[in-house]
């Protein structure tokens, strides 16, 4: 006989960069980054929130933050994703895959895009988000 333990671990590479944004552009900006998902449970899920309450979603730059909220997506051979969502708070996360088995994706590409608008007024200096991950099952 064999046992098998239960575990549910990602592992999220470099924190991907929109670059450099220009304002007076009407512009789509992406980035990604990679990830790594072993669960020996029945089903996972991956999600992704953003914990401030203030903001939910948009990149902020000091008090001011961009008027479209970030949106995110999984892409992965062996899950399910959708299409491009709004980053949703803490009590609402945005599912990015869903994996119906035990599954060992070292392959998964977490994708983000940010419109910005030809009239969005931009502050000189850097944007950022600091988003959660989460990997979790309803199936042990």
């Amino acid at each position: 006989s064999a046992n098998v333990p239960t575990t549910l671990a990602l592992q999220l590479g470099a924190a991907p960069s929109f670059g450099e944004l220009q304002p007076s552009v009407d512009r789509d900006y992406t980035a990604s980054t990679t990830a790594s998902v072993l669960a020996t449970t029945g089903s996972a899920q991956l999600t992704v929130s953003d914990p401030d309450t203030v903001a939910t979603g948009k990149l902020v730059n000091g008090d001011y933050a961009l008027p479209s909220p970030v949106q995110a997506r999984g892409v992965s051979a062996k899950g399910t994703g959708g299409p491009f969502t709004a980053v949703g708070g803490s009590a609402n996360p945005t599912p990015l895959l869903n994996f119906d088995g035990a599954v060992n994706d070292p392959a998964v590409t977490l994708e983000f895009q940010q419109h910005v608008s030809v009239t969005d007024a931009l502050r000189a200096g850097q944007y950022s988000k600091t988003l959660t991950f989460t990997l979790s099952t309803t199936t042990p």
